[in-house]
């Protein structure tokens, strides 16, 4: 668990000024000084003073500050979260914020991504020797989970099912409902209406063992294929194209295995495969 001093995470609030973290840049309207913080981006291994340019969130300069072998990408802020209200600014800076990212990567290599509204603050100094601290303590976790992500891409996973096909497949080839159906034919109107109820509820919970086993049995064929991964969200299934799974998958870059189960899985009767990336690893850096 990646620990540090930050202020906040990504928050929907009244908009600040400018739509920029606090007030201003070096006073609130009380005139009262503002304290400086440090936002980061994320982590890699490297040297201080180098400069990635106006690409931080709102063109801000963004530069690294490095301890012991390690180097955090960062801009300087307030030492408050972005907040606004406004949904296209928050896109904006997310957008920016991953941007960031990527260049990080292209340029130092395997980076460890912070979460969007990553904030250091001082604790009796300055944001930057809060910062230099931190990596310094964190320096075997931060070495080690870089190792261990040298290579690699985070790939999401999603497979939804369309239950109408789904509970059409069913009928068709479950014998238990080919038989109720048999039998509702030539039926007179109550007792038809009688057994129609019975195909439907017998037909839902046929639906919904089909839908348990199979994720089940998508989830190990994906397993198989990826060094790692994590459930995105739980799917619901209780409507039509609902998500069945929804991973985070880890894999080396270049590698096929993947793709091709995904290729087999999305020949199921009913099944659609929503397949992206490669992305930074932010699934499997874990912040608090």
């Amino acid at each position: 668990m990646i620990t540090m001093p930050t202020t906040g995470t990504a928050e929907w609030a009244g908009q600040p000024a400018n739509g920029q973290p606090g007030a201003s840049a070096g006073s609130d309207q009380t005139g009262a000084a503002i304290e400086r913080g440090l936002y980061v981006y994320g982590i890699a291994l490297g040297r201080s003073g180098c400069r990635l340019g106006p690409i931080g969130l709102d063109q801000q300069e963004v530069y690294m500050v490095a301890q012991s072998g390690l180097s955090a990408a960062v801009h300087d802020c307030p030492a408050t979260p972005y907040q606004s209200a406004d949904r296209q600014t928050l896109e904006a800076w997310i957008l920016a914020h991953q941007r960031v990212v990527l260049e990080v990567g292209r340029r130092f290599g395997t980076i460890l991504p912070m979460t969007f509204n990553t904030v250091v603050h001082g604790r009796g100094g300055t944001a930057a020797e809060s910062l230099r601290v931190w990596l310094a303590e964190k320096h075997g976790q931060f070495t080690d989970l870089l190792a261990r992500l040298d290579g690699k891409a985070e790939y999401g996973v999603q497979i939804r099912w369309d239950r109408e096909v789904v509970a059409r497949t069913i009928v068709e080839t479950d014998p238990d409902l080919k038989a109720i159906r048999c039998e509702i034919a030539g039926k007179p109107k109550g007792l038809a209406y009688m057994l129609g109820q019975k195909l439907a509820k017998t037909t839902r919970a046929a639906m919904e063992t089909w839908a348990n086993q199979t994720a089940g049995k998508f989830y190990e064929q994906i397993r198989g294929c990826v060094d790692d991964l994590r459930a995105a969200k739980a799917g619901r299934r209780k409507e039509q194209g609902l998500v069945l799974l929804d991973l985070c998958c880890l894999m080396r870059e270049g590698e096929t295995a993947l793709g091709e189960a995904l290729d087999e899985i999305a020949l199921t009767p009913g099944i659609a495969v929503r397949f992206t990336g490669p992305w930074p690893p932010y699934s499997f850096v874990s912040h608090s």
